[in-house]
């Protein structure tokens, strides 16, 4: 791999800013790599290796005039293909939108064109982000990089897995039960899922609205860090968007100090349900290394994460149904040609294009907000919903920030299942709109990486960013190691 790549954003720019490298060798650098690790990888479903060059020959103009260039001028990022972004193509990994080409930019697409970022390519995803393993895909799996016969995780695989391999420096994905954080643990990144409202919805592809987040993928928390200041804020597009004004959430991460004095609180749950060894290992490893830095630990009980499983599928199917229900193949998308009927239409345009997974979340939606279900499945869901946030309202006044092992088990082999509890710990975040972030901690003897999983208060995100901060640089993972793909 190109030295180039191995280099952090915050240095890359460095050198960007210095001129001692240029945007246009940047770019060139990542669409090298793509071509050496893509064919075994698959992480991208578009790349536009001209249309990038062009941005970057920009960026260069910029530096070299002298112009005033953005945070992130010239350097490379990815993008998960259920964001918008003019003029091109967005399918959302499904063939029902295969053809669709986005009229306007999402929120976050606008500000990283305003912040100087270069747009490298559109990265696979689970289909309408349903899965948990970048299997559903209707057009490629995407492998691990550090063992291509095992899932990257999902459903935003595709970002996790091109930056684990050096192809970008980081990646945007979205994060509905732990879309982001999962495939993060899974390859060996820091993978962040923001405060809900934090970052701006608009122009993403929904599939669960009170749980859908927009978050990064980058190599270390730093970058994670600068790519979220850029990206987050209000926005009058988005209802539920915090009125928050700009932060950088870069500014106290040398903070060696962060865990010194502070409870870290650990889920009494965490002990009933089964954990890969390794996994187990590892994270009490991590809990000690935690103290040494003059952490408190405290046990923390939250009873309603037994829920969490079930509340996740009630809720979020039942909104995908909503979502889903827009594809009726009349406005837009896929249209059978095989309909007879307005309603023969409908059926036939979303049989032949959507695939197994989504049809099977839409049945079992379309089920709980049935007339005789909705008060028994849907409306008891949310109200143990509220109970859940209750729980760990009250978890947090007892500590500062919830620490947990960001998966339950490893990566399995294609073809296989996880355990349904495998991120139970994630999708708590998600149902109390938390802010959540994994950053790796320690490899397999198998040369596999696992990570740890911070989570904090709402809102609180620039804290929780220097907890990940501190835990990176504690942790001993070699951020400087990429897999061997073969």
């Amino acid at each position: 791999m190109d030295d180039i790549l191995k280099t952090s954003v915050k240095e890359l720019r460095i050198k960007l800013c210095s001129g001692e490298v240029t945007s246009t060798d940047v770019v060139k650098a990542c669409y090298k790599q793509i071509k050496e690790a893509e064919p075994k990888i698959k992480a991208f479903l578009k790349t536009g290796e001209e249309f990038a060059l062009k941005q970057a020959a920009i960026s260069d103009d910029k530096t070299k005039s002298g112009a005033k260039c953005g945070i992130l001028e010239g350097v490379p990022v990815g993008i998960k293909d259920n964001i918008m972004i003019q003029g091109e193509s967005m399918s959302s990994a499904s063939k029902y939108l295969q053809n669709y080409i986005s009229p306007y930019d999402a929120t976050v697409i606008e500000k990283l064109k305003k912040s100087g970022a270069v747009l490298v390519g559109r990265l696979n995803m689970d289909e309408f982000a349903m899965g948990g393993s970048t299997e559903t895909s209707a057009y490629q799996k995407t492998a691990n990089p550090w063992d291509i016969t095992r899932i990257p995780g999902g459903s935003s695989g595709g970002s996790a897995a091109a930056v684990a391999s050096g192809m970008v420096p980081f990646a945007l994905g979205s994060d509905t039960g732990g879309s982001i954080r999962q495939p993060a643990g899974f390859c060996g990144v820091v993978g962040y899922k923001p405060s809900y409202g934090l970052i701006s919805r608009y122009g993403v592809c929904a599939l669960a609205s009170s749980f859908d987040q927009i978050g990064a993928f980058a190599k270390n928390v730093y970058d994670a860090a600068l790519l979220t200041s850029v990206i987050a804020g209000k926005d009058y597009r988005d209802p539920v968007c915090e009125p928050t004004e700009n932060t950088d959430y870069t500014r106290g991460l040398n903070d060696s100090d962060i865990f010194k004095g502070k409870k870290i609180g650990i889920p009494k749950q965490l002990a009933e349900y089964k954990t890969d060894e390794v996994i187990s290992k590892a994270f009490k490893e991590a809990v000690e290394r935690v103290k040494l830095e003059g952490a408190e630990i405290v046990e923390i009980d939250v009873p309603a994460y037994k829920y969490v499983p079930a509340l996740y599928k009630v809720i979020m199917c039942a909104e995908v149904s909503a979502n889903i229900a827009t594809f009726d193949g009349i406005r837009y998308g896929y249209r059978s040609p095989n309909g007879t009927s307005l309603n023969d239409e409908y059926s036939k345009s979303r049989a032949e294009s959507l695939g197994y997974e989504v049809k099977k979340r839409i049945l079992f939606g379309t089920y709980v907000l049935g007339a005789k279900n909705y008060h028994r499945c849907y409306h008891q869901a949310q109200k143990v919903r509220t109970l859940l946030i209750n729980q760990l309202t009250d978890a947090y006044k007892k500590c500062d920030v919830i620490f947990t092992p960001a998966t339950l088990q490893m990566p399995v082999k294609f073809g296989q299942e996880l355990p349904e509890e495998c991120d139970i710990f994630l999708i708590a975040a998600n149902l109390g709109g938390l802010p959540g972030i994994t950053v790796p901690c320690a490899f397999t003897q198998t040369g596999l990486p696992m990570g740890v999983h911070f989570m904090g208060p709402r809102l609180c995100d620039a804290q929780l960013f220097k907890f990940a901060a501190a835990w990176e640089k504690i942790s001993g993972f070699d951020l400087n190691k990429y897999p061997q793909i073969k």
